[in-house]
């Protein structure tokens, strides 16, 4: 089958089978799948296990004690020249009861519903290009493993462990989360990390013994001062002081205040620099006889696109404006699984579910011909991924 026939036969049978995914989208979407609730979520994973045992997936199960179970997809083909890992996750931020209150709906060229984007949608584009591709192909010419993950939207602490060892046994990992506007697909994320810093003085009464009090407020706007410093906008790197908490009366002179910090980073050297720096505006007392001790860190380490994975998008693009899709590249300060599968080496190209906006809210909403346009030229790149 030449390139253009193979094309055309993927522009087909994604185009048959866009109606049967879209009704599939609207049934996990009414399905509440809250992280913190293991009994829904894992309902909604066993629909997506379903749907991938169908395509001739062999699932494994992470099994989870709290969050819902990860679910690890397999299809094995002896001799495939590409190994991919597909990841994407079936929990969302809404609470029990929003599918009922807000069900799926289609108004105009929008898709409505809790998760529709992020990311329910996305790991239905992923399976729509699967059954093209066998479809046209008689098969699916690759290694693929699929995983679906129940904790996301948390920061993925159960799930990141499967994600990270799965993607280093693959060549390229293919995230499905939204794509970004333009229409582009996502090939950098920052780094997040929350730090905490818990300053001490010594309490003492406002108005007859202040002299025996150490402020530990004074301390603490010293260290947000210090650490709003910190910011390079050129470099990527955002520091926000974000809660602080202290004192107890406003006649106490406070002994305890409490701050919590957002950082993301563009870069791993980004990254050592504000781990070194946080440490010494923690170890550092402007105002004497306080202290301060310091926690949290960098939960998600920065994607980075490697010379590899600019090959590689090269190549999606390729497929892209080939597929009648053209998709440009943006980065983002959201962090996905992408920056797990980027941290252990694989190349990682993320955005490649469906294009939409105002996520995590009651107007989440997703273009529904992007659907059918995504899970075409995921096709597509597949196949090409498959010759090697």
């Amino acid at each position: 089958m030449t390139g253009e026939t193979l094309r055309a036969a993927l522009a087909a049978e994604t185009a048959t089978r866009a109606p049967a995914a879209l009704r599939f989208l609207e049934t996990v979407v009414n399905m509440d799948s809250p992280t913190e609730d293991k009994a829904l979520t894992d309902k909604v994973g066993d629909a997506f296990e379903a749907r991938a045992a169908g395509l001739g997936f062999v699932a494994t199960r992470d099994v989870q004690a709290e969050y819902g179970d990860n679910r690890v997809c397999r299809h094995r083909v002896p001799g495939a020249k590409a190994r991919v890992v597909m990841v994407g996750h079936f929990d969302t931020v809404y609470a029990a009861g929003t599918g009922a209150a807000r069900p799926f709906r289609i108004e105009g060229n929008r898709m409505l519903g809790p998760g529709v984007l992020d990311m329910k949608g996305g790991l239905t584009v992923g399976l729509l290009a699967l059954e093209s591709l066998r479809a046209a192909m008689g098969r699916i010419p690759l290694d693929v493993t699929f995983i679906f993950n129940s904790d996301e939207e948390i920061g993925s602490p159960a799930s990141r462990k499967v994600i990270m060892a799965e993607a280093v046994l693959h060549d390229i990992a293919l995230v499905l989360e939204p794509g970004r506007p333009g229409p582009s697909v996502t090939v950098g994320r920052k780094g997040v990390g929350i730090f905490r810093i818990a300053v001490e003085g010594r309490e003492a009464h406002a108005g007859a013994e202040p002299e025996n009090g150490v402020n530990s407020i004074v301390e603490a706007s010293h260290k947000i001062l210090a650490m709003q410093a910190l910011n390079d906008w050129d470099a990527g790197t955002i520091v926000t002081p974000g809660v602080i908490h202290g004192g107890t009366k406003p006649y106490v002179v406070p002994g305890l205040t409490l701050i919590e910090v957002d950082c993301r980073v563009g870069s791993a050297t980004e990254r050592t620099r504000i781990e070194a720096s946080m440490a010494e505006i923690t170890a550092r007392a402007t105002v004497p006889g306080t202290r301060a001790r310091l926690s949290g860190g960098f939960h998600r380490p920065p994607m980075e696109l490697s010379d590899a994975g600019a090959a590689h998008v090269a190549r999606l693009r390729q497929v892209a404006d080939e597929m009648g899709f053209p998709l440009g590249t943006a980065t983002t300060g959201g962090a996905s699984d992408g920056n797990l599968t980027a941290s252990v080496g694989t190349p990682t190209i993320d955005g490649l579910g469906l294009h939409g906006g105002r996520a995590h809210s009651e107007e989440e909403f997703a273009e529904v011909a992007s659907l059918e346009a995504k899970a075409r030229v995921l096709a597509g790149f597949l196949a090409q991924l498959s010759e090697g």
